[in-house]
């Protein structure tokens, strides 16, 4: 009966430790995201597709405006939405009950974009001609600091709405420049026979960035903490291999989006690049202040918030 007893007790000890482990596991599983991106799918969103394709269990969800994301997440429409840092830091000055928690591109991506042959070379070039743009009042003060940057006031340019036909103004001459993204209106105009000059906003007195970040309701964190932890270590994954492995990750890309399987958005993909947040950090404290209180000066938020009320480093890949 001893003998028995002690084998029991053994036995016990050999595998206990491997039941607890699998318990461990089976608490860690994680359950499927609902993700909105920002926009369009689009080159940015590459090392998601990637992550998704080597297993992250989410579903991607396309806004029907560019406004509506942080909305989504806050409601908890969405479980995580992407969003430009600046959307989101207007988002929360507004009340939206949202935190940052990763990053997927972590500088600017935004500036002014001109038309070389016909005498614009420096942004002082600028003084007497026509800017279009689509958002106001964002863009509006985007342009007025990179102009006052190089001594140009605002006075001495005229800005033109233009909507969304901002490359077809462009190109038509009704506009001497407009706000575009360095990784893809250059590439459109090209396309039309054009020389493109870019202005970016981080060389003209903008502050940095982090032009694409991941924001959840804060009841998320604590709920699905090992959800959004699997998140962001996917992506991070993803990055990287994106960057190891462009051509195939582009792959994924086109395959789940057939139709963007073009020159276009190959290059605009080879522009971005060098652009997305390694390991989807988004913590870096100064780009925080110094963003928020840009905003704040130009009246784009009416209060500036404790940064650790504005985005969480927990969640992010411990290596």
């Amino acid at each position: 009966m001893r003998a028995k007893r002690w084998r029991a007790v053994a036995w016990a000890a050999v595998f206990l430790p491997f039941l607890l482990v699998g318990l461990l596991r089976a608490a860690e599983t994680t359950q499927s995201l609902r993700i909105s991106l920002d926009f369009f799918p689009n080159p940015n969103h590459v090392p998601l597709y990637v992550a998704i394709e080597r297993g992250l269990d989410a579903d991607l969800i396309v806004p029907a405006n560019p406004s509506d994301p942080v909305k989504l997440a806050a409601a908890r429409t969405v479980d995580v939405a992407l969003t430009p840092q600046i959307n989101y830091l207007i988002a929360r000055s507004e009340g939206l009950p949202l935190v940052a928690i990763g990053a997927l591109v972590d500088r600017n991506l935004g500036g002014l974009l001109a038309i070389r042959d016909r005498g614009i070379g420096a942004i002082g070039d600028f003084a007497g001609r026509l800017i279009g743009y689509s958002l106001a009042p964002l863009e509006p003060i985007l342009w007025e600091t990179m102009l006052a940057c190089e001594g140009v006031s605002i006075e001495e340019v005229d800005l033109i709405n233009v909507g969304y036909a901002t490359v077809a103004s462009l190109l038509a001459g009704s506009v001497d420049a407009i706000g575009a993204f360095r990784t893809f209106e250059p590439f459109q105009l090209e396309r039309q026979g054009a020389t493109s000059v870019f202005f970016a906003q981080e060389e003209h007195c903008v502050p940095t960035t982090y032009d694409v970040v991941l924001v959840a309701h804060p009841d998320l964190l604590d709920e699905r903490a090992a959800d959004l932890r699997n998140l962001l270590d996917a992506l991070a994954d993803g990055i990287a291999e994106t960057r190891a492995a462009p051509g195939s990750a582009f792959e994924a890309f086109v395959r789940a989006n057939p139709d963007l399987d073009d020159e276009l958005h190959r290059r605009a993909f080879e522009a971005t690049l060098p652009v997305y947040a390694t390991g989807a950090r988004h913590d870096d404290p100064t780009v925080w202040e110094d963003l928020q209180g840009y905003l704040f000066d130009n009246e784009l938020v009416g209060v500036e918030l404790p940064l650790h009320t504005l985005y969480t480093a927990e969640l992010l890949p411990k290596n």
